[in-house]
């Protein structure tokens, strides 16, 4: 063992060794009390996930009694949770910005607006939302599938006649 020089108000090697004991009983305490208290969250946590589970099922098995399949119910769910975590990351974007200084904060809002908060205001997504339509240059006037049609008629509903045509102006 290292020799601590005694100096006045300074503790004795073994009072030195009582903190670190002390100290060393504490964190293995916490770690103890953390470990138990994890394996508790799991447990809870697949419980949840179990009730859901069950309830979904349920859903699932009466959707198809009245003829609407599985794979739509799951498909529509799916949408509406992306777009949920979607509207939660563009909340917290906009939260970075707010974070940011004044002269900073103004230069980003005036970018932002230059680019357009639609999808269809952007390059490709005007040319997507044209193509889609079956108006694309090429003559190729495909039949859209169902879910296209509803994702167009959405940016449509949320766009202004003068944004939506142009949106599908060649640049």
């Amino acid at each position: 063992m290292t020799a601590i020089h005694e100096r006045p108000n300074r503790a004795t090697p073994s009072e030195a060794a009582s903190f670190i004991e002390e100290f060393d009983r504490l964190e293995q305490d916490r770690e103890e009390k953390l470990r138990v208290l994890d394996a508790e969250f799991k447990a809870k946590k697949r419980a949840i996930q179990k009730i859901a589970n069950d309830d979904q099922k349920s859903i699932l098995e009466d959707a198809k009694k009245q003829g609407v399949s599985k794979g739509i119910v799951r498909a529509i769910a799916d949408a509406q949770k992306l777009r949920r975590k979607a509207e939660l990351l563009a909340a917290r974007a906009e939260n970075k910005l707010d974070g940011l200084e004044d002269d900073d904060r103004d230069f980003a809002i005036d970018i932002k607006t230059a680019l357009g908060d639609d999808f269809a205001s952007f390059g490709l997504g005007a040319a997507a939302v044209s193509r889609e339509e079956g108006d694309d240059d090429d003559g190729n006037d495909e039949q859209q599938d169902e879910t296209t049609a509803a994702v167009v008629n959405a940016v449509r509903a949320g766009a202004s006649k003068e944004e939506w045509d142009g949106a599908g102006a060649k640049h």
